[in-house]
């Protein structure tokens, strides 16, 4: 469209980016489920029976899978020096499986239950900032018709981690489910108080391909939460996830810790690029992510490595330029009444992260596992 003189330039607005925050992290997960190398895309996962003690997932030979590794069996020994006798686990492991199926059908009906009462159904599912980027999730889907993962079928809870008994709070399970998408789900679900009935998922994001979950302590014996400090962890867990959120900021700053994103941030930054020439004729696109340090919980390995799970928040802001405007698409439309934007343009996703976070002896460079995004707010003017 040809620009009239006195008048500003208006174009649509190129907001590819509002797609790509909520479908990134499931453009690269579909990889763990189509396989590159061999065609096998079956996901499985066994949960612990009888007298066995173990929570195991595998996903065939797909080079591209994601897994998690077994827990160990009750029978076999350990060697964490952490372990004793008289270790325990907060939680029996019948009582983890029963909490766990229960808050993974809540967490179905977050998504399926009627407009009247989705609140309700969202706050016995999930609270914090898995339950905002929940609920932007519902709107979104119900303004666009859109079709959401969590609806689906969870699958069987995998118990993965039952936090060990310290005296302290809250207390803490690491599941795995697996939905008819193949893509394996990881959650977090916490108790502030220590009763089950007030367990809540607090975190979950998919795995990314070719991950692995590494193996926790036996769940019986329980998985120690790191709960302060960096214990002896090569880094400490908050300042890893703060190097994490620097490194997938636009434009990408000249330090660059020497992490393994498996691909994520990658794509992030080539995301960022994309959506900043398709509008840099109206706009200027720039992208930072900090940390929500509250939500950033710390499980530890039988090996003495750590499970670091945290929260990012992302500011998307395009700077409009003078004589220029954009149209915003429904998307961003669900989150405020502006249409047309003359000055200027943020959206804002909530980004749940898990990496493995090596310990001193252990060696090696922090990875992620497990990503997800979610566009939770936008506004402009």
């Amino acid at each position: 469209m040809a620009a009239r003189v006195g008048a500003p330039y208006r174009r649509g607005m190129q907001f590819s980016r509002l797609t790509a925050v909520v479908t990134l992290s499931s453009a690269l997960l579909v990889t763990a489920c189509t396989g590159a190398q061999d065609g096998s895309d079956g996901v499985s996962t066994t949960s612990a029976s009888g007298a066995s003690d173990t929570a195991t997932s595998t996903e065939g030979t797909d080079a591209g899978a994601a897994t998690s590794a077994p827990a160990e069996d009750d029978a076999a020994s350990t060697t964490t020096a952490m372990t004793t006798d008289e270790s325990a686990a907060v939680l029996s492991v019948e009582e983890a499986e029963q909490v766990a199926t229960t808050l993974l059908a809540n967490r179905q009906k977050a998504y399926t239950t009627s407009q009247q009462w989705i609140k309700k159904a969202q706050q016995k599912a999930y609270m914090s900032t898995a339950r905002t980027a929940a609920a932007a999730e519902a709107r979104l889907a119900r303004a666009l018709d859109q079709k959401v993962a969590a609806a689906e079928d969870p699958g069987e809870a995998n118990v993965l981690a039952i936090s060990r008994e310290d005296g302290k709070r809250p207390i803490f399970l690491f599941v795995q489910s697996v939905p008819k998408s193949g893509v394996p789900v990881l959650h977090l679900m916490e108790s502030r108080t220590g009763e089950t009935k007030d367990f809540r998922i607090i975190w979950e994001a998919s795995m990314l391909p070719g991950t692995e979950i590494p193996t926790f302590d036996r769940r019986s014996v329980g998985t120690p939460v790191l709960r302060s400090g960096k214990g002896d962890l090569v880094e400490a867990p908050r300042d890893v996830l703060k190097k994490l959120a620097a490194f997938i900021s636009y434009p990408q700053p000249e330090d660059k810790p020497d992490y393994k994103t498996n691909g994520y941030a990658a794509a992030v930054r080539k995301a960022a690029s994309k959506q900043a020439d398709a509008v840099s004729d109206q706009a200027s696109l720039r992208e930072k992510n900090w940390l929500v340090s509250e939500d950033t919980k710390v499980l530890m390995f039988e090996d003495g490595s750590a499970l670091v799970l945290g929260a990012l928040l992302r500011d998307t802001t395009f700077d409009i330029k003078d004589n220029a405007v954009l149209n915003a698409p429904d998307t961003f439309r669900v989150f405020t009444d502006d249409g047309e934007l003359t000055d200027q343009a943020v959206l804002r996703t909530s980004v749940f992260v898990a990496m493995r976070v090596p310990s001193k002896e252990t060696g090696g460079e922090p990875v992620l596992l497990a990503a997800r995004e979610q566009l939770v707010d936008a506004w402009g003017s």
